[in-house]
């Protein structure tokens, strides 16, 4: 399955200082200055929806599909079901961090902490937490100047990422290498069905 291509936007995070080394897997604690994310709007339709872990597969008319999971405002997420058509707020994923990946990391995930996103949708402003995912991967392509990148990871899944303006030295990455990224992944924050024509 493809992955819709997600432009990532830039977080005002300050604890993450990656750029020089990778992190190591660290105790879930929530960061005291919430991630700031930015919303995305996209109409689709509900391929799959897990009420039980929070997860919904989204499909565009293109029929590429998207994963993501359900923020905990929307208490009512039963009622989503498979065929449904929603237009769909969603926090775009996030890249918190980047390093070269040491020679002997194995590729995946490596561990999660607990951070806190927040934002402003159409209906109301969010805050959410969730995990930072901590994962070995390899580059597929990357823009400097654009500060975005492709990453493969070991699942085969493509991650577009927007790396934070706190990552230095960003231009020395490469494709094909292997990379130790921090990254939270998509978030639904809203579903409202289309208007009628």
């Amino acid at each position: 399955m493809k992955k819709i291509a997600l432009i990532v936007l830039c977080t005002t995070f300050a604890a993450t200082s990656f750029a020089q080394a990778p992190a190591k897997p660290a105790a879930s604690s929530v960061s005291m200055a919430p991630v700031a994310a930015e919303v995305v709007v996209m109409t689709s339709t509900v391929d799959s929806v897990d009420v039980k872990k929070r997860i919904v597969t989204l499909k565009d008319d293109k029929g590429n599909t998207a994963t993501m999971t359900v923020g905990k405002q929307i208490n009512d997420l039963e009622k989503v079901k498979k065929g449904d058509l929603f237009v769909v707020e969603y926090a775009q994923a996030l890249a918190v961090g980047l390093a070269i990946a040491p020679k002997d990391a194995k590729p995946g995930v490596s561990g999660t902490r607990t951070v806190t996103i927040a934002g402003k949708g159409a209906k109301k402003p969010f805050e959410e937490i969730t995990d930072v995912i901590i994962a070995t991967a390899k580059i597929t392509s990357i823009d400097a100047a654009k500060r975005t990148a492709v990453l493969t990871l070991p699942s085969g899944e493509k991650q577009t990422v927007k790396v934070d303006q706190k990552v230095l030295g960003l231009e020395k990455f490469k494709v094909n290498d292997d990379v130790v990224v921090e990254y939270i992944d998509d978030m639904a924050i809203g579903f409202v069905t289309p208007p009628k024509k």
